[in-house]
């Protein structure tokens, strides 16, 4: 048992937990921290864990948001930041703890990715080492300490996962399982976090072109880009909705105003007129010295880059001129990702701000610095195959170790500095717990006034209310929150002044309603359900399928018929709902036959590439 701790892999995995232990130490000694999204973080985990395990295997529709009205949050935000706390909760972790553990499977995930990836252009020690520092880059601690971005948290975790299968897939053109390996981490950075998806494959799709150097082209590109497109392809179920009924819900909002624009937040200003201003936002000032450090680096490692080339012009390289295929690998990815974090940097200044003018999707992303997003895995990268390229030569390796060990240095104390800055309010949060464990569905506070509690939520003497994000309100609702009245689960729209008139209500369980309706006079009368009206609700009156309509407070009404009946109401989906499904299901077929697929796309190979 000994001699097994003691191999490369017993060390690797201990190093790891000992590194995802430390970062965590704070949430493990104070609980879940006071961050930018702590009420959406403990709103969503309460709400998706409260339905899933009341049998809604997907909740995209929230049922207590919005005072009881609900919100389609989930057919918009991706998933899998909260599909990652069920495992705990399941456990018997309470929410609180499920957050704080997936926090820590989250850094793994990360952390054991970067290892992997950098074990690619580096000895076994020495990546393992660059692997624990890089956790400790300062927008990953940021993003888990302050701005509380559970979502974003995930898509970093996953992305050097990307760039890993996409390496094994450029190197091993007679392998299958690199490509399958490509479309399950790509997907799962889709359902992690839009905006992350967006730069980072904007920054992905020239990598299968820069790296692979004499490999065959059209193997190597097309094996790629068909990872990534059945990546996209099995995750459609959630991103075909999620692009296609945007129509149907508030996403202006993102944008509402200038300061959620990447244009009005950039890092630094003034370049094209040669006089550089930093930013002076309260909130990205801290982020400065992250920003300095990164562009340090690039420019040590370009002004290496640019000496190697003049030498190789001059038949002077200080590098071997026949190198191995690791020195090979680590020259090309060096080349990639120097280029990749120049762009990331550039994105945060006015240089290349232009675009967010141009190309109107990339204002989804409201931060300029989300692109940092991408930097906390291509600068690590490059730190390791700058170390990887010189590395075979022994008079580089002093320099190089002393150099990048002070750079990463400097880093992570960057890191912990900001950590450090965290808050915490443990009552506050347990307070929040109690609160919502103490909720009934469908049952919501009647007794007023009541007090704003976590920014945007409200307590009232008999309970909690929740509210939810904005952009993802149905486009027809225009009811305030908190609403002016607490209104019954149904009601008639306007005065049927008969007394033989009655409304009972039969079920009222998550995405599904039943209710039986007396309806005394000769004509149609409408019937409000306190739900918003979106067009995933589908209504039966008797069996038959009735159109859902909407009152003017954007509430869901249903027209019944003179005469009693007996009403329906499910969640079932938009047509894109169901499109993407069975997307899905055809992406998942292909991955089966991904072999039979290769060889029809002439993507099979017996020609052995690159090792990795």
């Amino acid at each position: 048992m000994l001699k097994r701790l003691h191999q490369p892999g017993g060390l690797i995995g201990i190093a790891l937990l000992a590194g995802v232990l430390a970062l965590l130490w704070p949430m493990l000694q104070r609980g879940y921290p006071i961050t930018h999204s702590t009420h959406f973080n403990l709103n969503w985990a309460f709400q998706y864990q409260r339905q899933f395990f009341g049998g809604q295997f997907y909740p995209r529709w929230l049922e207590y948001s919005n005072f009881g009205y609900g919100n389609p949050t989930f057919a918009f935000y991706p998933p899998l930041c909260m599909v990652a706390t069920l495992p705990f909760r399941a456990l018997g972790l309470d929410m609180l703890g499920s957050l704080v553990a997936s926090m820590g499977l989250a850094m793994a995930v990360f952390g054991l990715g970067l290892y992997l990836l950098l074990r690619q252009v580096l000895p076994w020690a020495l990546a393992l080492v660059l692997a624990l520092l890089s956790m400790a880059g300062p927008y990953w601690l940021v993003d888990i300490y302050q701005r509380g971005a559970i979502g974003e948290v995930w898509a970093i975790a996953v992305s050097p996962w990307v760039f890993w299968a996409s390496l094994q897939t450029i190197c091993r053109l007679q392998a299958l399982w690199p490509v399958a390996a490509l479309a399950l981490s790509y997907g799962l950075l889709a359902l992690s976090h839009l905006p992350t998806l967006l730069v980072l494959t904007l920054i992905w799709l020239p990598l299968p072109w820069v790296v692979g150097g004499r490999d065959p082209f059209w193997p190597r590109v097309g094996r790629c880009y068909l990872g990534f497109g059945l990546g996209l392809g099995w995750t459609a179920f959630y991103l075909l909705s999620a692009f296609w009924d945007q129509r149907h819900v508030q996403v202006d909002f993102v944008n509402f105003t200038e300061e959620y624009t990447p244009h009005h937040r950039l890092m630094v200003s003034g370049l094209m007129q040669l006089k550089p201003r930093w930013t002076e936002h309260w909130f990205e000032s801290n982020l400065v010295g992250y920003w300095v450090w990164m562009a340090a680096v690039l420019g040590g490692v370009g002004i290496l880059v640019f000496l190697e080339w003049l030498a190789r012009r001059s038949g002077r390289s200080f590098s071997c001129q026949e190198s191995g295929a690791a020195e090979s690998l680590a020259r090309a990815t060096l080349l990639y990702s120097l280029g990749a974090s120049l762009v990331a940097l550039l994105m945060m200044t006015d240089l290349l701000a232009w675009l967010y003018e141009w190309v109107l999707p990339l204002r989804r992303i409201q931060f300029s610095w989300r692109w940092m997003a991408v930097t906390a895995v291509t600068v690590p990268w490059l730190v390791g195959s700058l170390a990887g390229w010189g590395w075979g030569h022994k008079r580089w390796r002093l320099p190089l170790l002393v150099g990048l060990g002070l750079a990463m240095a400097v880093q992570t104390w960057q890191g912990l500095q900001l950590v450090s800055k965290a808050g915490f309010d443990p009552p506050l949060v347990q307070t929040f717990q109690e609160l919502a464990a103490a909720k009934q569905f469908p049952n919501e506070p009647q007794e007023r006034p009541g007090i704003a509690f976590l920014h945007m939520h409200w307590r009232f003497p008999d309970g909690l209310a929740l509210v939810d994000a904005l952009e993802y309100r149905p486009r027809q609702v225009t009811l305030p929150m908190p609403p002016p009245q607490v209104d019954p689960l149904l009601q008639w729209q306007g005065e049927v002044e008969d007394p033989a008139a009655r409304l009972q209500v039969e079920e009222w369980r998550y995405g599904y309603r039943r209710f039986r309706a007396l309806n005394p006079t000769g004509q149609e009368q409408a019937v409000v359900l306190r739900t918003f009206y979106y067009p995933a609700w589908r209504v039966q009156i008797d069996g038959w399928f009735r159109a859902a309509e909407y009152n003017e407070p954007g509430l869901l009404q249903v027209r019944i018929p003179p005469g009693e009946h007996r009403v329906e109401v499910r969640y079932l989906g938009t047509a894109a709902d169901w499109l993407g499904w069975i997307l899905t299901g055809v992406a998942g077929v292909l991955l089966v036959e991904l072999r039979r697929l290769l060889r029809l796309l002439g993507l099979r190979t017996t020609e052995e590439a690159t090792p990795c």
